[in-house]
């Protein structure tokens, strides 16, 4: 493995504070280094285990990273405790890739359409940003390919599982050619994965991750979409080349994640009822997805989309000729969010694509604001 990181990584450093603090949290340690408040003044909070309401460490608690080593060995991924590291939320997780691997003029590698968030983060830390266009099975193995070539990227971020924004599983073939291209090319590879349990149809290939063999590597995941939002916790898993860097990446920014919210989503994964819990999610959410399905049908007859096989969004082109980023704002004052498709793309978007959720309104009301968006299109059209 040999990457190339972003300059700043020579500039980083392990807090000799935070050391000091794991070695106390394993008991017998008489500390006057770090900033530790007395216990006894702690109020009696339930939900903490025992041991928990001090710092904590800034992996994260080792039982909930076992038991997320635990989860990915389900999706494919073999990957164990120490090489992963739990995040305020996978966002996190892209902030602290940008800062490994990112200097002003980096290319990075990227789906078009891709994940809003991430192309904020990216274009933050001064990145330039190359899009290989996906169609209904991802991208084309050998335009892939090329790309990486051709761009000489040092970062590829990839959706290759209910891709954000356009629903799509990539196929075998994609993730193969993705897994050649980082072993041949060097090029690191990030996957975010964030709908890997909210999927409607046959379980999709394992994460392109557990194909790599010589490149570096990080996998996101996500509980905010299988849990529960509000705790931001998420987790990512490394190659041994950059654990360590991330590690500190993140002691920097942030000490470490929520023990509470740890202690929550460990509960949650140990919980025997899980499975069904998790079966229940994917059958409300596809009966939510069908139905906004027909409404689709109802209100954009002539709209062109895809119906998703998993993940929260319809990915649907409304017209034609339109910049949607216009009708938003109109669409909005009738009372109706979107997100307008040209902003999920890094480089020129083709009109007239939005994505639009089917998980959060009800059926009656995500119908509702079809209609008042098919006739803000319609109007838009017209010239009205």
């Amino acid at each position: 493995m040999s990457s190339v990181l972003s300059e700043r990584i020579s500039r980083l450093q392990s807090s000799p504070v935070r050391e000091i603090l794991r070695a106390a949290g394993s008991g017998g340690l008489l500390s006057l280094a770090g900033g530790l408040p007395a216990e006894g003044t702690f109020p009696n909070f339930p939900g903490f285990p025992g041991g928990w309401t001090q710092y904590g460490t800034t992996e994260g608690e080792l039982p909930l990273r076992e038991e997320i080593s635990k989860l990915l060995s389900g999706r494919g991924l073999d990957c164990p405790a120490d090489r992963i590291l739990v995040l305020n939320g996978s966002q996190q997780g892209l902030d602290l890739a940008a800062k490994l691997f990112v200097d002003r003029g980096t290319s990075v590698l990227c789906e078009s359409p891709t994940y809003l968030a991430a192309l904020q983060v990216f274009r933050l830390f001064g990145a330039e940003l190359h899009g290989v266009p996906i169609g209904p099975q991802g991208p084309d193995p050998e335009a892939l390919a090329m790309a990486v070539r051709k761009s000489s990227a040092r970062l590829a971020y990839i959706v290759p599982t209910y891709q954000n924004p356009t629903g799509t599983v990539w196929s075998e073939a994609a993730r193969v050619a993705m897994a050649h291209c980082a072993d041949d090319e060097g090029i690191a590879v990030l996957e975010d994965d964030p709908y890997a349990e909210i999927g409607f149809g046959p379980t999709p290939p394992a994460p392109i991750c557990s194909r790599i063999r010589r490149s570096s590597w990080i996998y996101l995941g996500s509980f905010s979409k299988s849990f529960v939002p509000g705790l931001r916790l998420g987790f990512l898993a490394a190659s041994p080349d950059l654990i360590g860097h991330l590690e500190r990446l993140k002691q920097a920014a942030d000490l470490h994640s929520n023990r509470l919210s740890q202690a929550l989503v460990l509960r949650d994964l140990r919980d025997p009822d899980r499975p069904s819990r998790i079966e229940g999610l994917r059958s409300e959410y596809r009966s939510r997805r069908d139905s906004f399905h027909e409404s689709l049908k109802r209100h954009f007859p002539s709209a062109k989309w895809r119906r998703p096989e998993g993940g929260l969004f319809f990915w649907a082109r409304l017209s034609r000729k339109l910049d949607l980023r216009d009708v938003f704002r109109s669409a909005l004052e009738e009372g109706v969010a979107f997100l307008p498709g040209e902003h999920c793309h890094p480089g020129e978007a083709e009109p007239g694509w939005a994505r639009l959720n089917f998980s959060h309104c009800s059926p009656d009301e995500a119908d509702r604001a079809l209609e008042i968006l098919a006739r803000m299109v319609a109007k838009a059209e017209s010239g009205d």
